[in-house]
């Protein structure tokens, strides 16, 4: 089961074997990585973690109908990050059933509101199609461009967390109930 969501600018799909290149180039780039958990930090960035990543999305998304996906310009086709969602407990056993939300772009993205256009798609296909009833999403509190996409996203924040290794970490939460698309980022 291929997934392709489609926003304004973007498409969020299921990750290909075109995506290797791209993908480590973007995960080598210490700007992009500084705030990734010890975990992930400590994965080499090469075409076998890669193939090892993709098929563990691919099982998830097969599954549970969601996972990490690459986004890419849609008038481009060009590879620009990921975003998607995940069983929490996959990375942090102690997260419980927790669906985490997690987003990476290419550092010549950042500023042009891919990152919050990406989320909010995500968060409408996960709450929406999917039936999830919420979905958080954790970052450390020096990282002011993450969690203002989240704020931006129409996430509420609910105080603070430990996950992946890390502590004090800022949490935010949409939940089905009470999430709606913000009217500001829907023609990002």
């Amino acid at each position: 089961m291929a997934t392709r969501l489609e926003t304004p600018r973007l498409v969020l799909r299921t990750y290909e074997t075109r995506d290797v290149e791209p993908w480590i180039a973007m995960f080598s780039d210490p700007e992009v990585t500084r705030f990734i958990g010890p975990s992930s930090q400590a994965l080499p960035r090469t075409a076998e973690t890669f193939r090892a990543q993709m098929a563990m999305r691919l099982e998830l998304e097969e599954e549970l109908g969601y996972a990490m996906w690459a986004v890419e310009r849609k008038s481009t086709g060009e590879f620009i990050g990921q975003c998607g969602l995940r069983p929490a407990a996959k990375m942090d056993p102690s997260a419980g059933s927790e669906i985490d939300l997690g987003y990476h772009f290419n550092r010549a993205c950042w500023g042009q509101g891919y990152a919050t256009e990406a989320v909010v798609g995500t968060l409408a296909h996960g709450l929406g199609t999917v039936g999830l009833a919420r979905v958080m999403a954790v970052v450390e509190p020096e990282n002011i461009g993450s969690w203002r996409v989240m704020e931006k996203a129409g996430m509420r924040r609910e105080g603070s967390a430990s996950y992946y290794g890390m502590i004090d970490l800022k949490k935010y939460v949409a939940e089905r109930n009470w999430w709606q698309r913000p009217v500001d980022t829907a023609q990002a």
